[in-house]
């Protein structure tokens, strides 16, 4: 519901003074029913244009290409697979007037646990990481797909609660048969690859679509060998890279793409460590955060749900929280108007009673 009909991108459209366009999801076609027929009794009862909002139904990406490059579409919002994140980037860039497309497509969301947090606490972080990672099946596009720590005794400690977790985790059911395959692939290739071993399995499926949650370990020399390490598995899987150093830490961290989020867990003990990490982990992740898991997000002024490439198409922009009103707004400037032909924001009376700056300043 947070990413779909009458998810962020269509109130932060909305808010923004934007009629919208919402293309349905083939999985959950009358989910996407009963929520459009909610926004359009909300739309009568505010008494807006009955245009303000329209819901469109189609099989495959025919229908999403299709608007993307309707010349009356001016902007694009869009959860799902890296693949159709970026075909409609291209057939947005290919109109005569190219337009700008939010796309949030693919993230492993690295989680760094310090020696001093490890030492101290291992069999908590390994309970959290476990939950956080099968939530929900691990559909989270949030979802921690990567530990990354120092190796040795603590981190074997961590990695045998983990899996005593991980072993009794049941499966769940996937949203769609198509999530499902995609990552039983995903799984087999982790599987196949002489570069990583499986640590633990969840409990077998009971029934058709279900994700069997899985924990692999591999090295830092092979996660920086192997590209095919760092592709992201949506589901309840997970890859720890066992690194001999703090600089084998920071060039995995160096080498990762783009990611939504990066979680350190640290104690006093592992600031200086933590601080050297950070400037790397600036540049990878839309959002940093210390001591908790990434799986979930936060309506707020200060959130940020977004981040460089392939986890956004654009790293400037948050799909969550107030600053996403902002991928649908252009800055105008009006330079010696009349008052009276300025809008209501901008006349000097304040008719909006707005918070504004006025000559750099900040009006009483």
């Amino acid at each position: 519901l947070a990413f779909s009909v009458a998810g962020g991108d269509t109130a932060s459209a909305l808010a923004a003074g934007c009629p919208v366009v919402v293309k349905a999801h083939g999985a959950h076609p009358g989910t996407s029913e009963l929520v459009g027929q909610a926004v359009a009794r909300a739309v009568a009862q505010c008494e807006l244009p009955e245009g303000v909002f329209s819901l469109l139904y189609g099989a495959g990406r025919e229908v999403g290409i299709g608007l993307v490059t309707d010349p009356r579409i001016k902007a694009v919002g869009f959860t799902g697979s890296r693949s159709g994140g970026l075909a409609l980037c291209q057939a947005a860039q290919a109109r005569p007037e190219p337009i700008p497309v939010y796309a949030e497509m693919s993230a492993i969301n690295p989680v760094f646990l310090f020696d001093g947090a490890l030492r101290s606490r291992s069999e908590a972080l390994a309970q959290g990481f476990v939950t956080s990672l099968t939530q929900g099946a691990g559909q989270f596009c949030t979802n921690p797909g990567l530990v990354v720590a120092r190796q040795g005794q603590a981190l074997e400690h961590f990695l045998v609660a983990a899996s005593a977790h991980i072993r009794q985790a049941a499966a769940q059911t996937m949203l769609t048969p198509g999530i499902a395959n995609a990552y039983a692939v995903g799984v087999a290739a982790l599987s196949e690859n002489q570069n990583a071993r499986c640590a633990a399995t969840g409990l077998p499926a009971q029934g058709p679509n279900q994700c069997q949650a899985q924990l692999f370990v591999t090295t830092a020399q092979a996660f920086l060998a192997d590209p095919t390490l760092q592709a992201e598995v949506f589901g309840a899987a997970s890859l720890v890279v066992a690194c001999a150093n703090d600089e084998q830490i920071r060039q995995v961290a160096e080498h990762l793409e783009g990611q939504l989020t990066a979680t350190l867990h640290l104690d006093e003990a592992d600031l200086h460590s933590a601080r050297r990490l950070l400037p790397t982990l600036e540049r990878k992740a839309g959002r940093i955060l210390v001591n908790g898991w990434p799986t979930g997000v936060e309506v707020s002024d200060a959130m940020v749900h977004g981040g460089p490439f392939p986890a956004t198409s654009d790293a400037r922009s948050t799909s969550v929280g107030t600053a996403a009103i902002l991928r649908f707004l252009r800055p105008v400037c009006y330079q010696d108007f009349p008052d009276a032909l300025l809008p209501g924001a901008l006349q000097q009376a304040n008719p909006l009673h707005l918070r504004r700056l006025l000559d750099g300043q900040r009006e009483a």
